[in-house]
Order: structure tokens, then sequence, then C-alpha cells
């Protein structure tokens, strides 16, 4: 279980479902609803990369201080933020190329980046802007063995297997661990009914919700290029910490890359195919971590420090010898856990969902 290993377990839950506190900062930027003309000194922001205009504008200020490049005019613009109304912007021109007294024009598909809020001496205090916290959560979910050795089989001698009833227990132990990790990665939330089982999210589901350059959904062929841009996207909304789980499909053809950026391990000095980590455009190093028996479609690129496992108060794994009812001993083996994935909301975690070669 590499991915439940490298995660590791969170402190323990006594209610139904886990809950953490999401928070974005912003992106830096905002884009305009409308195109904004030369001689304009208003801007309306309105949804910039998923972050509603609300939310977008508080990364705004009285003497916010705005950079623009026109691609249609080939100019740089320097703007200062005067107020802020309803989402409209007014603004002040600073700068542009050669000292022009007019300001370039700004498309809707351009990005006004936000330098910074800067003060004059002796400035006023200035209200603050706190973001909306949005409450993440997941569900318990329960994964059960059952084990049953009959009084004929406990009694037998083996060569081979000295204990039929310990060799049981282990191998269900093992197949548990085995699902455990499954569910954390390809599990999807389902609501507990009579008749269904309640599923947590894994990392599936909480990243098949979401857009953007670090989802991709249309890469069949998997390629470094693509691989570049998911983990660039992912970097650039903050994660570093990053490990690829993915096929050994996929996994393997990093090994017919460019080979300047192979990372052999544990023994540098010493030829051969198989890489641990991968230097990526970006300047970080990704590890690689080929899975087992998993879906040959599916390959995540994860920041596991902002991921962890959660289990029900006392029950991560329990066994327990149930009652007489014949000729035979049965113990069930109950493990109830939840994953809690910080930042899948934030873009800090990628996917690659419909890979076919």
């Amino acid at each position: 279980t590499p991915f439940i290993n490298a995660i590791g377990w969170g402190p323990e839950s006594g209610a139904t479902s886990i809950e953490w506190i999401s928070e974005h900062l912003g992106h830096g930027y905002l884009t305009p609803a409308s195109v904004v003309g030369s001689a304009d000194v208003t801007l309306k922001t309105t949804v910039t990369n998923g972050l509603t205009a609300a939310e977008t504008e508080k990364q705004i200020y009285e003497g916010t201080i705005l950079y623009h490049y026109s691609t249609g005019d080939n100019e740089h613009n320097c703007m200062a933020v005067e107020s802020i109304t309803s989402n409209v912007i007014t603004f002040e021109v600073l700068c542009t190329t050669a000292g022009v007294s007019d300001k370039t024009s700004i498309a809707v598909t351009d990005k006004v980046w936000i330098l910074g809020a800067a003060a004059n001496t002796g400035s006023l205090p200035r209200t603050g802007k706190w973001r909306a916290r949005t409450l993440l959560s997941n569900t318990m979910m329960i994964v059960r063995k059952d084990v049953q050795i009959t009084g004929s089989m406990k009694a037998t001698d083996m060569y081979a297997i000295q204990d039929e009833g310990n060799h049981q227990i282990l191998m269900r132990l093992r197949e548990l661990a085995r699902e455990r990790e499954k569910f954390a990665l390809y599990g999807r939330a389902i609501a507990r009914s009579s008749t269904v089982a309640g599923l947590m999210n894994g990392v599936l589901g909480f990243l098949e919700s979401q857009s953007g350059s670090h989802i991709d959904t249309t890469t069949h062929t998997f390629s470094e290029t693509a691989f570049n841009n998911v983990v660039e996207a992912v970097w650039q909304n903050g994660s570093t910490n990053l490990t690829f789980y993915a096929p050994v499909n996929m996994t393997k053809k990093f090994t017919q890359w460019d080979r300047n950026r192979i990372r052999m391990a544990p023994r540098d000095g010493r030829g051969g195919g198989f890489i641990s980590t991968y230097m990526t455009e970006v300047g970080i190093e990704v590890k690689i971590e080929p899975m087992r028996l998993v879906p040959e479609n599916v390959g995540f690129v994860l920041d596991t420090s902002k991921i962890r496992m959660r289990a029900k108060k006392g029950r991560k794994a329990l066994m327990e010898k149930l009652g007489k009812s014949g000729d035979f001993d049965d113990y069930q083996i109950i493990s109830e856990f939840s994953m809690e994935m910080k930042g899948y909301n934030l873009g800090q975690h990628g996917m690659f969902s419909e890979i076919t070669s």
C-alpha cells in the first residue's frame, strides 16, 4: 500500500464524517467581465479560474497596483485602484510604454496581474478582506472481512501451514489493507442507505468534480508534454511535494523520455532503465510510484503532505472472535475510516483520467 504508507494516518474521529476548512488566497490576477477600452478607467471583475467575482475582488484594496500587458498593442500598463464598488474597479493609469498618457485596451481573455497594495507614508487603516472559508467533508466507510475455521481444520496438522486460523487471519488483513488503498485512490462517495453501504470519496472522487489545466481528461497517449503540463499547473497552485501514482503502463514511459532528466536511485553510478524520480520542467523532482493491479486509465499527481487517512475512534483495524454457533471459530475484522484531502479544490493535485496507451 504505497499510497497509504506515504500519506499516513491523522487523528481518529468519533463522528460519522470528517470535516476540514479550505480558504482560497486568490490567484494573484483577475480577468475583466467585458472589454476595457483604451479610454476607460473602470473594470468589472468576473469569475476568475473558478473563483467568484466577489472572492477575486477581495485581493484588491484602494491603492492596489495592477499590471497588464496588451498583446494587441504590445504595451505595458500599470494602474492604481482608486475605488471598488459592486465588483467595479475604478483605477488611475500610472504609466504605459514611453510615458504615453493613454492606457492599453484590455481583452476579456487577458490577465490583469495584482502586484500588491501599496501605501503612502502616514496611511490610515484599511478594512481587512478575509476570504470566505469553505467547509469540506468526507464520510466514513467500513471494510469488513470474516474468517471461519472449522474444528476439524483447526485440529488438522499441515506441513506448509502451521496454524490455519492465523494464516487465514493474516491473509484477510492483507486483503483489507489492499482494499483500503483502492478505496483511498479510486473511491467515489455514495450515501449510506438500508441497502447500500456508504462509501467515502477517494482521490478520484474528489478530483473528478474539478476542472482546469491540472485535470487532464483529453490526453489518451501519455506523453512527457502532458505530464509536465499537469505538474506545472499543480506547482503554480502551490504544491511541490509531488508523487505520481499510476499503473505500470504509464510509469514505464518515463524511461523512454529525455535521459538527462532521469534520477536513478539508489545507485546513481549504475546504468538501468528504472527510475524513482523525474525532474520536471518547473525544477522539482516528482517521485514515480508504479502501482500494482490498478485501473490502467488513471494516474494521479498528488501532494502527499496534504492528504491523510482518518479512522473512526477505536476502529482503524478491529478483530473480534464471535460467539460459538457451530463447529467452527468465527472472527470478524472491521476497519472504519475516511480520507482528508486538503487542496483538491484549490488545484493542488492533478489527474489523468482517460489514458489508453
